[in-house]
C-alpha cells in the first residue's frame, strides 16, 4: 500500500444507521457514550433516525461527525494509520480529532457548537446548496452574482456546489441549464460556506479560542487553504464556515505531496467519486 489519507465525509451524506456496522467496537462505544454527554439523543437519531430530524443541521453535524470518526477508528484497525486527512466541510472536525489536534470531548463541543450557530443561522438566512454539474468552475463563478448565489463548494472540474438565496433558486438552475449544465439540489437546510455566515464563523472563533488545540499526528489538510494545517487552528477553521471548500485542489496538493490511496471514512462513496473524477 503506498501513500495514504483518508478523507472524512460532510454534510449530505447522512443516513440513518450510519455506524452501526461498527457500533460495537471498543473505541467506538465509548466514543458514542461520550457523545451521549454533550450532546444527548444524537446516537439514538444517527442510529434509529427519522430521517427528516437527521437532515437538521442541529443532528446531522454532530451525527455526522460520530459517523466519521467512528469509520476512520474502524478503518485504522485495517490499514494503519494514514499519512494525511482532509474533512470535506463539517468533516473537519472529525479530521482533526482524529489526528490528535482536538480530544474526543472538545471535538463534540466544537461541532454541537457549530451545529447550533449553523441551524440559528438558516432561521436568519433562507437558501439552499445547489450542485452544478458538467460545468467548469470558471463558468460556475460567471453564473454567481455574489450577493445571492456564491461558489461554496469547488468538488471537481466539472463539479460546483453553490450557495443559493431560496428566492433565487429557480432563476439559477434556469441559468445553469441555459450554460449547458444540470442544477441538482442538495439535502441540506441553508445557504453554507458563503459570506452571510460570516457573523456566526467570528462567534465559532470565540469558542473555538477556549480549546486546546495540538500539533496533529500527521497532516490535516484544511478546506480554506487546500494546504496542511500550520498553526492558526481557530482562524483556519471558523472562516471554513463562510468560505469555500477547496476540496479539487486539496486532492491535487495531496497527490503531489505523494498520497496515492484515498480511503473515505463515512457513510457512501460521496468524495471518492469525486476523487476519482479529479
Amino acid at each position: 500500500m503506498g501513500r495514504l489519507a483518508y478523507l472524512f465525509a460532510g454534510q449530505g451524506a447522512q443516513v440513518v444507521g450510519m455506524a452501526s456496522d461498527v457500533k460495537e467496537l471498543p473505541k467506538v462505544k465509548n466514543l458514542f457514550e461520550r457523545a451521549e454527554s454533550v450532546c444527548a439523543g444524537v446516537v439514538e437519531k444517527m442510529l434509529c433516525g427519522p430521517q427528516e430530524d437527521l437532515n437538521r443541521t442541529l443532528w446531522t453535524q454532530p451525527a455526522m461527525f460520530l459517523a466519521d470518526l467512528a469509520y476512520a477508528y474502524a478503518r485504522e484497525e485495517e490499514t494503519g494509520a494514514p499519512q494525511a486527512v482532509c474533512g470535506f466541510s463539517v468533516g473537519e472536525v472529525p479530521a482533526l480529532c482524529f489526528a490528535g489536534s482536538l480530544s474526543e470531548e472538545d471535538a463534540l463541543k466544537a461541532i454541537v457548537r457549530r451545529a447550533q450557530l449553523m441551524e440559528e443561522y438558516t432561521g436568519r438566512v433562507q437558501g439552499c446548496m445547489i450542485a452544478v454539474v458538467g460545468l467548469e468552475p470558471g463558468a460556475v463563478e460567471a453564473l454567481c452574482d455574489g450577493k445571492n448565489t456564491h461558489p461554496a463548494n469547488y468538488n471537481s472540474r466539472k463539479q460546483t456546489v453553490v450557495a443559493c438565496a431560496m428566492s433565487e433558486r429557480e432563476e439559477f438552475s434556469a441559468r445553469v441549464k441555459q450554460a449547458g449544465g444540470r442544477a441538482i439540489p442538495l439535502k441540506v437546510s441553508g445557504m453554507f460556506h458563503c459570506p452571510e455566515l460570516a457573523p456566526e464563523a467570528e462567534k465559532f472563533a470565540e469558542f473555538l479560542s477556549a480549546l486546546n488545540f495540538q500539533k496533529p499526528r500527521m497532516d490535516v489538510y484544511a478546506n480554506l487553504t487546500a494546504l496542511p494545517y500550520a498553526e492558526d487552528f481557530v482562524g483556519t477553521l471558523s472562516e471554513q464556515m463562510c468560505s469555500p471548500v477547496r476540496f479539487a485542489a486539496t486532492v491535487e496538493n495531496m497527490r503531489a505531496a505523494g498520497i496515492e490511496e484515498f480511503i473515505e471514512v463515512g457513510p457512501g462513496k460521496v468524495l471518492t467519486n469525486l476523487v476519482q473524477r479529479g
